[in-house]
């Protein structure tokens, strides 16, 4: 700040807290300071985004990734079941969400900051203020360009009747 910004800016709050004595009953200055702005805080329940992420779900900062898979992320901490699923409701919208007594399963879920991939999310209590993210990437390759329908079943190993191309190599 300027030295002549500095000079402007103490003369508007003399001139403010002058104003204030005046308008004071009796002629006592009593004027209370105006109450500063709260920091910012997290509502009892809220979790913050954490660094972390699940296929670009930012997991919350109180969890740590446990394992993570070509197709899956386990991600543990402790927090309240029903606060993380509160927390996955705000950043997705799922085709369908099933709730039980432990667990929570978002089905076909897309990020609503990034809706390219299609995820599988569930939220899986286990314990007192113990939690279990499973983030599941169901999204499917894009299909190649140009083959025939009968091209695109022998890529899967299956005859046009769904028949396998060679009965030895079932899975």
């Amino acid at each position: 700040m300027t030295r002549g910004g500095a000079f402007i800016l103490g003369a508007a709050l003399s001139l403010v807290a002058c104003k204030g004595r005046e308008a004071a009953p009796g002629g006592s200055s009593t004027a209370a300071p105006a109450p500063a702005a709260p920091p910012d805080q997290l509502v009892d329940g809220e979790l913050a985004e954490g660094k972390d992420e699940a296929f670009g779900l930012l997991v919350p900062r109180v969890f740590t990734i446990a394992a993570r898979f070509p197709d899956a992320v386990f991600a543990n901490g402790s927090a309240r079941p029903e606060d993380v699923t509160r927390y996955v409701r705000d950043r997705v919208v799922a085709e369908n969400v099933e709730t039980s007594t432990t667990k929570t399963v978002f089905t076909g879920a897309t990020l609503k900051r990034s809706p390219a991939r299609r995820l599988r999310i569930e939220v899986v209590s286990r314990g007192a203020d113990n939690t279990q993210i499973v983030v599941r990437d169901e999204t499917r390759p894009p299909a190649k360009e140009g083959l025939t329908e009968e091209q695109r079943w022998r890529e899967l190993g299956l005859t046009p009747q769904g028949e396998p191309l060679d009965p030895t190599k079932l899975e």
